[in-house]
């Protein structure tokens, strides 16, 4: 994200209602934010299958070396906030020449992910966006909701001067992602308003 861009990452810098510019890597600021999920529509929680590596009553930061990493979801997560990356760097959001950007998402999820990418283009992203992994919830099989932190202001920098647009923020937000087939794909993310510690994110750069 950049300047205004609101938007999470996140990696974040994703879909639904981040309202902080989590979505693409770099670019110009941006109001565009992904539609917010309908109040109550969420799924009603069930326990997570017995030896999920990623149970719904995890909580807690995550370290430096994400032991998560490897959990399907969060794995996607991530790819969706490195892909974004990289296509704000090209300064590239024509969907036909981002194929490796479309395939982290859902066909609802590209509805803002697309226009959240046009308007981040301009600046430059030294890495996907900051994002911490803070729990998980597991609402069916082929579903899971992520509780993040996610810095979703000062990561963007200046491409003539390298210097970060804005302060770093650091806020709150979930990222729902689902099983398609044997893939899992990113299919909203929404900011929750709330803040979080800078040490609950994990900096990955180029």
């Amino acid at each position: 994200m950049s300047h205004a861009r609101g938007r999470a990452a996140a990696a974040l810098l994703p879909a639904a209602a981040l309202g902080v510019s989590l979505a693409a890597c770099t670019g110009p600021a941006s109001t565009v934010a992904p539609p917010s999920a309908a109040p109550g529509a969420r799924t009603p929680a069930v326990p997570a299958p017995e030896g999920d590596p990623f149970p719904p009553q995890a909580r807690g930061t995550d370290p430096p070396e994400d032991p998560r990493g490897a959990d399907p979801a969060v794995v996607a997560l991530r790819e969706y906030l490195l892909q974004q990356a990289i296509a704000v760097n090209a300064r590239q959001s024509d969907p036909a020449a981002l194929p490796a950007f479309t395939a982290t998402l859902t066909a609802s999820a590209r509805t803002w992910a697309l226009p959240l990418l046009e308007a981040n283009l301009g600046d430059e992203m030294p890495g996907p966006y900051p994002v911490g992994v803070l729990g998980s919830t597991r609402t069916a099989g082929d579903r899971v909701e992520l509780l993040l932190c996610l810095q979703d202001r000062g990561w963007q920098v200046d491409r003539a001067t390298g210097l970060p647009l804005n302060a770093a923020r650091y806020g709150r937000a979930t990222a729902v992602v689902v099983r398609a087939g044997e893939r899992w794909l990113v299919d909203d993310v929404a900011a929750t308003g709330e803040t979080c510690a800078a040490d609950q994110v994990r900096e990955e750069r180029f």
